[in-house]
Formats: C-alpha cells, structure tokens, sequence
C-alpha cells in the first residue's frame, strides 16, 4: 500500500472512531442511595447548576436542559424563578451549599419532594478541525470538517425531608456543537435514573 494512501486511512479511521465516539460514550458514574424509595418524588425543583470558570452561562443552559428533559419525561418541576426568588429571600442566592434545614424549608414553602443541582466540570466550545486527504501525488484532494464541542457535568439530588444526597451522577459528554452536548449529557444523566425512579416515562 502506498504511502498517501495509508495516510488517508488511518486519518479516515481517525475520523470515523471521532464521528462513533461523539453517540457511544462510557456510561455515567453514578451513586444512588441503597433503599431510597424514589417513587416518592413526584415534584421536584431545579436549582441552577454552578457554571464553569469564565463560561458564566454554562450553568444556566445545563439548568434550562434538566428542566426541559424532566417536563419531557413526564415529572413536575417547580417554575424556576419561585425556587431563585425564595432562595433570594433566604439570602443564598449563588450558594454552593444548602443545608439540610434549609433544604427542608425550601422543599415544605414550593411543595416539592426533592432538589437537583450540580456543577459544570467541563465547558468547551465548539471548534473546527479540518482534516485533508491527498491524492498519490501529495495534492489535497479532499477537505472534512469535524465540528466537536464538550461538556461536563456533575448531577446530584436531595431529598427535601432529610437534606441527604439520594442521586449523585456526572458524565462528560461530546457532540457536533454544544446544544446537542448539553443535551446528551442531561439525556445520560437522568436515564441512570431510569431503573429506581419509575415515574420517569422515557
């Protein structure tokens, strides 16, 4: 086999393990609390997840994708902006820590059963890579373009009554941009609630 054309096959192997890589990922890690009963959670509340370094509207994207996912799966969710305006009321707005009597107070005012909030661990925008192909004499014959952008999140639910963590979830998940990232990745997220939490129609 000639040169360029090993060349155009280990960059079209490249291309096509980049193209399976972006549908097939590993599946979450994820912990869920032995005996919890999920069938108690019938409405619940999406605290805005914490955004990533200077990505300041990373987290309100993932927020606004669990939100949607949860409607989609069939599961009542509190309006968004009561929980934010209570939590202003609380004075803990932006807070990275609820604790557990607050989480209670939270939970007995909007009448959920449980919260889920999290953390953006990885925020990449989406960038072009090309990747050229040559013909037996060395000129580019042809030109792809890969479009890949990454996120990754870290997922966590709290029972209202308790204050304790019931679902702790992360998964870092890649796409051709980054609405369908954001998107895969809170797919990827609840589904590993699918077993335990058969409210979840989906």
């Amino acid at each position: 086999m000639k040169p360029n054309r090993i060349v155009n096959w280990l960059l079209l192997s490249v291309l096509l393990f980049s193209f399976l890589a972006l549908f097939f990922g590993c599946v979450p890690r994820t912990a869920i609390k032995k005996g919890y009963d999920f069938t108690r959670i019938n409405r619940i509340g999406v605290l805005e997840f914490t955004s990533y370094r200077e990505h300041i509207y990373a987290g309100n994207a993932v927020t606004d994708e669990f939100i949607r996912q949860l409607i989609f799966r069939d599961i009542d969710v509190v309006e968004r902006e009561r929980l934010e305006s209570l939590l202003r009321e609380q004075h803990l707005a932006g807070s990275k820590y609820l604790d557990p009597e607050t989480v209670k107070q939270v939970g007995k005012i909007l009448g959920v059963d449980a919260l889920i909030t999290g953390t953006v661990t990885k925020y990449i925008a989406e960038g072009r890579e090309t990747i050229y192909f040559r013909d037996e004499d060395g000129n580019i014959k042809t030109e792809v373009f890969l479009k890949r952008a990454e996120v990754g999140v870290s997922a966590r639910m709290i029972d209202v009554e308790t204050g304790l963590i019931v679902w702790a979830s992360s998964y870092t998940y890649e796409s051709f941009d980054m609405e369908g990232a954001i998107r895969g990745a809170a797919s990827r997220l609840l589904n590993s609630l699918k077993k335990v939490w058969p409210q979840m129609k989906l």
